[in-house]
């Protein structure tokens, strides 16, 4: 009943510079419900373990949501209670990140050159959580209702049964070079989330190398609707994916993209680019 494909491709820019990989993406798929996720690291100096921090919130938010959904009473619970159960979500996905970033670094104590790139005046001062820093973007498919969770700048698009593509959710938080941030210490304030009982054909959601690779947010929803009529192939689909994603990040940003999409097999037409009012 549900598929999943998740793609990541490392920025031009960081292939030049010898940067690791900040992004992180995947899905779980079982038969009663879909996941996908994303995590993008941030690039600046003090947040030098972020590949870390975005991989392992794709693990810890997966397997949450997983548990959840895993309930017997899940969902009438979720029916009764939408917003107490996202936000129960959101502040366990914080806690154990939190939690997981701190084991790893006490297993992985920092390096010398590590400790070289933070000035010696902030390093006192620097929380562990923020080495790791990250966004979060979260959907979820089911046959009865749909949500998704989202921390940061990043790209959340829905199809709904009727073909059209529209952007449900997005952060409120992000300006210029801000973002919200999986290590902010008031995180929990910072995410937004969206549920609807209305039957959803796929759900996607990207990193922010995607939607800025765009002239237009119709273009960028448009791009979705391509994709979306390759899911009956979804090795063509990873195919594309890489060639279209290297592409873009070298003509574009330089940054690294991620997207992971989860949706039901077999679509309607779609309204190419259409939003929903």
């Amino acid at each position: 009943m549900f598929q999943g494909i998740a793609k990541t491709v490392i920025g031009d820019s960081h292939v030049k510079k010898g940067i690791v990989c900040q992004d992180s993406s995947g899905t779980v798929v079982r038969d009663r419900f879909a996941i996908a996720v994303v995590a993008d690291g941030h690039g600046s100096a003090k947040h030098f373990r972020s590949d870390v921090g975005s991989r392992i919130a794709i693990k810890i938010t997966a397997g949450i949501i997983e548990k959840y959904m895993d309930r017997p009473d899940f969902q009438e619970q979720f029916r009764q209670h939408p917003e107490f159960i996202i936000a129960q979500m959101e502040k366990q996905i914080l806690m154990k990140w939190r939690e997981a970033v701190e084991e790893f670094h006490r297993e992985n104590p920092l390096t010398e050159e590590e400790k070289k790139k933070v000035p010696e005046k902030k390093a006192a001062g620097l929380r562990v959580p923020v080495i790791y820093g990250s966004t979060l973007l979260a959907a979820v498919m089911t046959e009865d209702f749909s949500f998704g969770l989202v921390l940061g700048d990043g790209g959340f698009v829905v199809l709904d049964q009727e073909g059209k593509l529209y952007i449900p959710v997005e952060d409120q938080n992000a300006h210029a070079n801000y973002t919200s941030s999986l290590c902010n210490t008031d995180a929990v304030h910072y995410f937004e989330h969206w549920f609807t009982e209305e039957k959803m054909q796929a759900l996607f959601v990207s990193t922010d190398g995607l939607y800025k690779s765009f002239a237009s947010e119709e273009d960028f929803l448009k791009y979705h609707g391509l994709l979306s009529k390759m899911f009956d192939d979804p090795e063509r689909t990873l195919k594309s994916l890489e060639r279209n994603f290297e592409k873009r990040t070298r003509e574009g940003s330089g940054d690294d993209i991620s997207i992971a999409m989860v949706y039901r097999t077999g679509h309607p037409d779609l309204q190419e680019g259409e939003e929903k009012s």
